[in-house]
């Protein structure tokens, strides 16, 4: 695939992320700091059909710059997302290469990955272990929003039009 194409598909993935995540930051959930991880279906799409760093790379600058938008950047919230999104990104590229799981396996792991990560960083940040009796009710939640992130990825993944665009010789995609 042309560089270019590449490079404006993985911009408009990077845009689709930072939509989600901004949007689902109005989305209360009942247990606070629990959002649904609507951007890591573009995430796992991603691990599941481009190179491994530019979904690492996606990530990073989706969590940089909603941090920015929302005006959490280098505040407490900011270093949690950080941590989550890394240990959640490593558990499902992990798992996407080693094919035990489906997007929706995969998906869960990454959200209680995250959930653990964010939890962990809390603590630190607190200087408490107390955290962690916050995280059962997180990893409950984490379950129940990876699997939905799963089946939007599972089904996507079924109907993809990437592959396509990805492997496609002609311009079409840019005009």
């Amino acid at each position: 695939m042309n560089k270019v194409k590449r490079l404006v598909l993985i911009a408009m993935l990077l845009a689709m992320a930072i939509v989600l995540s901004y949007v689902e930051s109005f989305i209360p959930l009942f247990v606070p700091g629990v959002k649904l991880g609507l951007a890591n279906v573009i995430i796992l799409i991603m691990l599941y059909e481009f190179k491994f760093y530019e979904a690492l790379i996606v990530d990073l600058l989706r969590i940089l710059l909603v941090s920015i938008i929302i005006g959490s950047f280098l505040n407490p919230v900011f270093y949690m997302s950080l941590s989550g999104g890394i240990v959640s990104y490593i558990v499902m590229l992990i798992f996407t290469r080693i094919k035990v799981f489906s997007p929706i396996g995969t998906s869960v792991l990454g959200a209680l990955g995250h959930a653990f990560g964010q939890v962990v960083v809390a603590s630190i940040l607190m200087s408490t272990d107390l955290v962690f009796y916050y995280l059962p009710f997180i990893a409950i939640l984490s379950i129940l929003t990876g699997i939905l992130s799963g089946v939007i990825t599972r089904i996507y993944l079924k109907r993809s039009p990437t592959k396509e665009i990805i492997n496609s010789s002609n311009n079409e995609f840019l005009e």
